[in-house]
């Protein structure tokens, strides 16, 4: 008995529990039932499938759709026959594991296969994956098949008895496959002839799609496993986008595309690579690979036929016949690639009426080329009698054509010597002319030095400008490296200069720079360079070093002559200068770097109090490095909340009741731990984002402070420490007001501290600002007090509220006179003005004797509380309730 003559591989991760009943029939039984369980981690073990319960009940022909994990199959067998002897059978061979298992005295016997296991490996030497039975008549035997594959889920199962399945003439899929791909390969041969006859690509490429498609079948039976070669679960769809690849090729030139429609020529082309493309990123198990070339398929089919259509219009021979193949192809294809992906029914004739349908379209394609290899060959023909006629009539058109050129070379002779007379006359001209382009080239050659000045000099200074500096700098390298000497480089960067651009104007500015030109060329010798780079930037290029000595000099001398202001129109300037310097070759021995460190340096200058020079060191790198990796950090810190809030108590020592507190930020470095604001403060301000850090404060202690007045508790006054960023800031009247109206926050639970420092930079318009946020009823206090400069006219002009004596007045007392004579007159300034006093730093029980004897009523420090996160600080207030 025949099986079915077509079977087509596509089970993916098939796990299901079946009931299979046999009877004593000699062929094959299906009338059995299939529960699938889908594994989409892969990591379930046979142990624990067994414990599953299958619910999912799928026909013996399935197709579950596009999955990439493990299908486990459960099969419970009783044998109501004579035999004991069966085989399993499954028709798809390029799933990469295909495993039964069998339990046998409480142990798993496992039959491998799948394209995991070689032929040999396999207890059935088979393409498709079958398996022994063994069950007595009456017995009832449970089996589980465990399935991976990198395409859809797709198959058949089947069960012979053994005597079926072994039958001589039992005619096999692979058996048709066969006689299919000979029909194939006559076909190849034909064209092959056809090609070299003709000689024309068309044929090229369809031989080459008939042999990608015979390599097809051979990978869609299994058959290549024969000649010991491993299996390759992708390998099917890889040739299928090879075959298409191949179709769009032959398809573009048999339709002429270059010719009649150029533009779907340029997308034919286009899809052609596409399709490689595919066939590559599917060979690399690239996921949904398989399921986006189906779908582009799909599209490119569609637009296929349309071209087709429009090219019959056209009146192409042969269209016609194309189309029609066409026709039969493309339902046949999208049955094919709706059954692999689980949205038709896994039945024979969607299964297999792709490779009936390419049978037709290859036989319909043959017939075409038949016809285009006569037409092709009569065009051939036609040519070579042309050809020969045409050389025919050439002979006699040369000889008269011999004649005819003779003729107009007697005449050009003439013509010559006539022409010679008048270049004697047009000799005198070009002397002439030659004198004038000398003269004209002796021009350019002036324009030409002047512009290579302007592109290699500063425009304003008349020095070298960063391009002439980097060579004069690379030479003094190169000179210093061959004489065996050294080489300084001074980076000059001048102090405050942006304050003399903003006051007097970028003219003055200008002015200054030509200035300070003059002066540090008078301080270096001839066979230095002098360079500006930019802006207020200036470099010395120092050669022949011998002493280190020499270039410290060099950097008193230039100090001292900023001692001395100067003069511009009717303003006298102090101006002064931070100069970095790097040495070669004891700091580095190439330009960039040498520019780098002496730069490095010049920073150092400006930290250690600008008006100084600095020679680069290795740490300078290092603290340069830190900074850079903090700055990183600190943006960071901001992305994934590091900053935590601690709270300091303030207290009424009259009472020894808590008051109000002051909420201290700190940074829970993931590296280096917990870091005060002393370590980071001044480079979120450097960087602009102090006013993340300081709105994220504001919103976080009002959001914590009102929940817990909501709640009853009773955490006095908030202070909060504000930049001088955040109160110059436009917005932030607006921005304070709407966070108190999104969490209910009164105005009188809230305290600003600023320093009396930054109060002092800009006094005006601090007053301004403050009285506005006075008006919303929030307090205000002087922070550090005493360690500033303010006046009292101004303390009198402030909407302030209280005054924070500084700790560096409170940690000496009582012993320091000089700190109790400052406390005293902070305490009776305060009172004078109507200021309430707070004391900072108090750690000492003598201390608290001394600020109560001076009528000094609050105070924070670390004798009552030291500063705490805001679930201790609840505790407290919890405490105080109670």
């Amino acid at each position: 008995m025949f099986r079915k003559i077509f079977v087509l591989l596509l089970l993916s991760a098939v796990t299901s529990y079946a009931t299979v009943t046999l009877t004593n029939k000699t062929e094959k039984y299906d009338r059995f039932t299939l529960y699938y369980f889908y594994d989409e981690s892969s990591t379930l073990d046979i142990n624990d499938i067994e414990k599953m319960d299958f619910t999912q009940v799928i026909p013996n022909q399935f197709s579950q759709g596009y999955y990439t994990g493990t299908a486990w199959i459960k099969l419970n067998v009783t044998n109501h026959g004579d035999s004991e002897d069966y085989v399993l059978y499954f028709t798809e061979p390029f799933w990469s594991m295909l495993d039964l298992y069998t339990k046998n005295n409480d142990a798993w016997d496992i039959q491998k296969n799948g394209l995991n296991a070689s032929l040999k490996e396999r207890s059935i030497e088979d393409y498709n994956p079958s398996y022994k039975l063994h069950i007595s008549p009456g017995e009832s035997k449970t089996y589980y098949i465990k399935g991976q594959t990198h395409s859809g889920h797709i198959g058949e199962f089947k069960i012979f008895t053994e005597e079926e399945f072994f039958r001589p003439n039992r005619i096999d899929i692979t058996d048709i496959y066969i006689i299919y791909a000979c029909i194939l390969f006559i076909i190849v041969l034909f064209s092959l002839y056809n090609l070299i006859v003709i000689k024309n690509r068309i044929f090229a490429y369809y031989i080459a799609y008939i042999l990608s498609f015979i390599v097809f079948i051979a990978m869609k039976s299994g058959f290549y496993l024969e000649f010991g070669l491993s299996g390759w679960s992708q390998g099917l769809h890889v040739v299928g986008t090879i075959v298409v690849l191949f179709l769009v090729l032959f398809s573009g030139r048999f339709l002429e595309l270059r010719t009649r429609m150029p533009m779907i020529n340029r997308i034919f082309n286009v899809s052609a690579g596409l399709f490689l493309l595919f066939a590559l990123l599917i060979s690399q198990d690239v996921p949904y690979a398989c399921l986006a070339f189906n779908l582009y398929s799909s599209l490119f089919f569609t637009l296929l036929l349309a071209v087709a259509i429009k090219a019959l219009y056209q009146g192409l021979i042969g269209a016609r016949y194309y189309l029609i193949a066409l026709i039969i192809y493309m339902p046949a294809m999208g049955m094919m690639t709706l059954t692999f992906n689980g949205l038709l029914d896994n039945t024979d004739i969607h299964r297999y009426a792709f490779l009936a349908g390419s049978f037709i379209e290859i036989l319909f394609f043959t017939l075409i080329l038949t016809n285009k290899y006569n037409e092709l060959n009569l065009q051939k023909i036609h040519r070579q009698k042309q050809l020969l006629k045409a050389r025919k009539n050439n002979e006699k058109f040369l000889e008269t054509k011999i004649e005819e050129k003779t003729s107009d070379l007697i005449k050009i002779n003439k013509q010559l010597l006539k022409k010679t007379e008048e270049l004697e006359i047009t000799k005198e001209q070009l002397t002439r002319d030659i004198l004038e382009r000398t003269e004209a080239e002796k021009e350019v050659e002036k324009q030409k030095n002047v512009l290579h000045h302007q592109a290699n000099h500063d425009s304003l200074t008349g020095l070298p400008n960063r391009a002439l500096f980097s060579t004069r700098l690379k030479q003094g390298i190169k000179k210093a490296k061959k004489k065996e000497k050294g080489l300084a480089l001074f980076f000059i960067d001048l102090d405050k200069f942006k304050e003399i651009n903003d006051s007097l104007g970028h003219d003055v500015g200008d002015r200054v720079l030509t200035t300070i030109t003059n002066i540090l060329k008078s301080s270096i010798r001839k066979e230095d360079t002098l360079s500006r780079l930019a802006g207020d930037e200036f470099t010395i290029i120092m050669e022949d070093v011998v002493y280190s000595e020499d270039v410290s000099k060099l950097g008193h001398a230039i100090l001292n002559m900023f001692a001395e202001p100067i003069h511009v129109d009717e303003h006298l300037l102090y101006i002064t200068c931070s100069i970095g310097i790097s040495l070669y070759p004891q700091d580095a021995d190439n330009e960039k770097d040498l520019l780098k460190y002496a730069d490095t340096a010049m920073y150092r200058a400006k930290e250690s109090g600008r008006n100084n020079f600095q020679f680069y060191r290795p740490e300078m790198t290092t603290h340069a490095l830190e900074q850079m990796h903090l700055k990183t950090s600190l943006r960071q810190a901001i992305d994934n909340e590091e900053f935590i809030i601690h709270y300091q108590p303030q207290v009424d020592i009259a009472t020894d009741t808590l008051v109000g507190i002051e909420a201290l930020l700190r940074w829970q470095h993931p590296a280096k731990g917990l870091l005060t604001p002393k370590k980071f403060i001044a480079l979120a301000e450097e960087t602009g984002m102090i006013l993340e850090i300081d709105d994220w404060v504001m919103h976080t202690t009002m959001k914590q402070v009102s929940k817990w007045y909501h709640d009853g508790l009773d955490p006095g006054i908030l202070a909060l420490n504000i930049s001088m960023r955040q109160l110059e800031s436009p917005n932030f009247i607006h921005r304070i007001q709407h966070t108190m109206d999104t969490y209910g926050f009164k105005a009188e639970w809230l305290e600003l501290e600023i320093t009396e420092g930054h109060m002092m930079k800009n006094a005006m318009e601090i007053i301004n600002k403050l009285k506005q946020v006075s008006k919303l009823g929030i307090n205000i206090s002087i922070d550090d007090f005493g360690t500033g400069y303010s006046s009292l006219s101004l303390l009198k002009r402030l909407p302030i509220n209280r005054l924070k004596i500084d700790k560096s007045f409170i940690e000496d007392i009582p012993e320091d006179e000089e700190d109790i004579a400052i406390i005293k007159s902070i305490i009776v300034l305060a009172r004078s003005l109507n200021l309430k006093v707070i004391a900072e730093g108090v750690e000492t029980i003598e201390q608290i004797n001394f600020l109560k004897s001076k009528n000094c009523k609050y105070v924070q420090g670390h004798y009552y509380f030291y500063p705490m996160s805001a679930d201790e600080l609840q505790e407290i207030l919890l405490d105080n309730n109670r």
